[in-house]
């Protein structure tokens, strides 16, 4: 009586190799698009408060290879004048190279300001753009 069993648990087996190389593919057979992984490992970032004026946010590339990258802040003013919101800075850094990025609360006036949800992200740029020289 195990021979139904083993044909069932057969038939399981198949159908599972058969849905197996399906998985990894987008609808309709076509591969989604790769997306470039995130570098946490070799930038590095630090921050320093200038002053009253506001911050600087530096990014030094560490990695063995050219990086893009997004620095985004956002500056709240604690008195009545209006806050500037959320602004960022693009960084394209060469092998060693480092450049910065002011967040300044001169906008909003002797009542202070804060400056919050400091985010940066990292990705390997592509050889046409690495090299200065993108293709036309």
């Amino acid at each position: 009586m195990r021979r139904p069993q083993h044909a069932v648990l057969l038939a399981l087996v198949g159908l599972g190799l058969t849905l197996a190389p399906g998985l990894g593919a987008a609808p309709g057979g076509k591969r989604s698009a790769r997306r470039d992984r995130v570098i946490t490992s070799c930038p590095r970032f630090h921050q320093a408060r200038v002053g009253n004026e506001g911050l600087r946010f530096e990014l030094e590339n560490n990695c063995g290879f050219p990086v893009a990258c997004t620095l985004t802040w956002a500056v709240y003013c604690r008195g009545p004048a209006e806050s500037p919101g959320e602004r960022s800075s693009q960084m394209d850094l060469a092998i060693g190279a480092s450049d910065s990025a002011f967040a300044s609360g001169s906008a909003c006036g002797p009542d202070g300001w804060d400056i919050d949800g400091i985010r940066w992200t990292c990705q390997k740029r592509s050889a046409d753009v690495a090299g200065g020289h993108p293709e036309l």
